[in-house]
């Protein structure tokens, strides 16, 4: 082979190495700079302890350098103005961040009329008393979505969680926030057609379907299973190698049982927020959903 030849192949090869390390995912050691913005699930809150908390089991595990600006009881408009407040440099960590993680919108479902979604969604089948609190949280995220690309420049891996049904499995409620989140989940995947490859979205929500003992006993967030399972959804996606979230939706089980989960839901409820607040706070925090 002359040498011409041998120069040619040798570009091929290395031109085809070039291609292979390309489509490789990146690895992401310790030092990765994990950026987390959001509300109370991000913040950890429903597990026992800090270190419990999903953000702070994958940064431990994988030695990340985490910085967590999720804020509980944020709802998509609050992040805006945490953006642009620029609160512990939060701009500056986005710029330098190598994974972002971002859980944004339960808050502004929450907003919304539950008692009143409920109702309707069990009698009428009709959820549209969310759709105007939808249609907020789509024009902030959108403008969030847009700001963090325009701080990183597309040098993270940015991922996005869906919501989980926090009240699946009790007849009635279960039904009608099933039919909440679909249209809250509807806005993180919209996007994403509009603008392919803005993110990956982690879908926590087939994640979270047919599990038991993953919500707290607030109903509301991750417990400490929970928190492990949303990390090993992310942490799967960081490794490159996503899980299977494919799932298959069993049988009701029979009206006696859908009683016995209603009553035993609604006793942890009440018991847990009981031991947060008297029961004149608790009924005020009722009336705040009405």
């Amino acid at each position: 082979m002359n040498n011409i030849a041998k120069k040619l192949v040798s570009a091929m090869l290395a031109l085809a190495l070039l291609c292979t390390l390309a489509v490789l995912p990146a690895a992401y050691g310790a030092g990765t700079k994990f950026v987390v913005l959001g509300d109370s699930i991000p913040a950890g809150e429903g597990a026992t302890s800090e270190a419990k908390g999903y953000a702070r089991l994958i940064a431990d595990e994988k030695g990340f350098d985490l910085k967590n600006h999720a804020v509980g009881g944020h709802k998509s408009g609050d992040l805006l103005e945490l953006l642009e407040e620029d609160k512990d440099s939060i701009l500056q960590d986005i710029t330098d961040a190598d994974i972002i993680v971002l859980n944004i919108g339960g808050n502004n479902l929450l907003g919304s009329n539950v008692i009143t979604l409920v109702l309707r969604a069990v009698f009428l089948k009709d959820s549209s008393t969310v759709d105007p609190y939808i249609a907020d949280l789509a024009v902030d995220f959108a403008e969030i979505v847009g700001q963090i690309r325009d701080l990183n420049q597309g040098r993270a891996k940015f991922i996005v969680q869906t919501l989980y049904n926090c009240m699946e499995g009790i007849p009635l409620v279960g039904d009608a926030y099933e039919m909440a989140v679909t249209k809250l989940n509807k806005v993180y995947a919209d996007y994403l057609v509009a603008n392919p490859g803005a993110y990956e979205i982690a879908d926590i929500y087939s994640a979270y379907k047919g599990y038991d003992g993953l919500v707290f006993r607030d109903r509301l967030h991750p417990s400490d299973a929970g928190h492990a399972r949303i990390a090993e959804v992310l942490t799967a996606m960081i490794d490159g190698a996503p899980l299977d979230l494919a799932f298959e939706v069993g049988c009701k089980p029979n009206f006696f049982k859908q009683i016995y989960i209603f009553f035993a839901a609604a006793y942890d409820y009440i018991s847990y927020w009981l031991s947060q607040m008297s029961l004149l706070e608790l009924i005020g925090k009722a009336f705040s959903f009405m």
